[in-house]
């Protein structure tokens, strides 16, 4: 392989301090790649790894004190989702962070979602209902919970949601886009805990009512606010003033 550009910075090998994975992802059952696609995505969220920076697979895994397979699995997982892009040959580097592709995808399930919505009020069965009111009740009294039951309750009630409109396209297409999406999670966006159950709260509200109109607001407020969530996380990294 060429040397890599001189231009460009690379990712030191200097292990990171509590770079191990911790004891909740070893409950939980999470896979060395998912590990280090946190790791990794994390440190370029928070602008340690610039855009332009060079990123090797044997520097990031003696960084992070795991084998270059899993880091190979995290960077790809990173190229799929526009972090990561290819620069001469097969060198592999941060990019600007894609705020415009976060927004546009932001954009389209709202549209989707809000269509959804107002198909879909009246149609959720009202066990379904009920069982994801007393969910996210359940979590507003609690403590805060782990970042992946948080996003299973999300995804079980937008699954329920898009499905109920009866469009398998759509269904499809909104699933998709919230992968691509779901790097900002509740460990990304812990300010999001609250506002974000209160807002599921007023969806399936909405939606027990057979409320199309209400439906489709809620929806449109939710993902509103976990856009400008968004924009604010990122509004160091890009410039972007969150109201944008």
């Amino acid at each position: 392989m060429a040397p890599a550009p001189t231009a460009l910075p690379i990712v030191p090998t200097t292990p990171i301090p509590g770079a191990s994975p911790p004891a909740s992802d070893e409950a939980a059952g999470k896979s060395l790649g998912d590990r280090a696609y946190d790791q990794l995505l994390d440190r370029m969220l928070e602008g340690t790894f610039a855009a332009g920076t060079l990123l090797q697979e044997r520097s990031l895994a003696e960084m992070l004190g795991i084998s270059r397979t899993p880091v190979r699995e995290a960077l790809a997982k990173l190229e799929s989702e526009g972090f990561v892009t290819r620069h001469v040959g097969r060198l592999l580097v941060v990019r600007e962070v894609p705020m415009r592709e976060l927004m546009e995808i932001l954009h389209v399930r709202t549209i989707l979602e809000t269509e959804a919505a107002g198909i879909a009020a009246g149609r959720v069965a009202r066990t379904d209902l009920r069982a994801m009111r007393q969910l996210f009740e359940a979590q507003l009294e609690g403590p805060l919970p782990d970042g992946g039951d948080f996003w299973a309750a999300d995804d079980r009630l937008h699954g329920l949601l898009v499905d109920a409109a009866g469009n398998a396209v759509l269904a499809d297409t909104v699933r998709s886009l919230r992968r691509r999406t779901r790097m900002f999670n509740l460990k990304r966006l812990p300010e999001r805990f609250v506002p974000g159950c209160l807002e599921h709260l007023a969806i399936v509200t909405a939606l027990e009512q057979g409320d199309a109109a209400a439906a489709r607001a809620a929806v449109a407020t939710h993902l509103d606010n976990t856009r400008r969530s968004i924009l604010a996380k990122l509004e160091p990294l890009s410039g972007v003033r969150p109201g944008g």
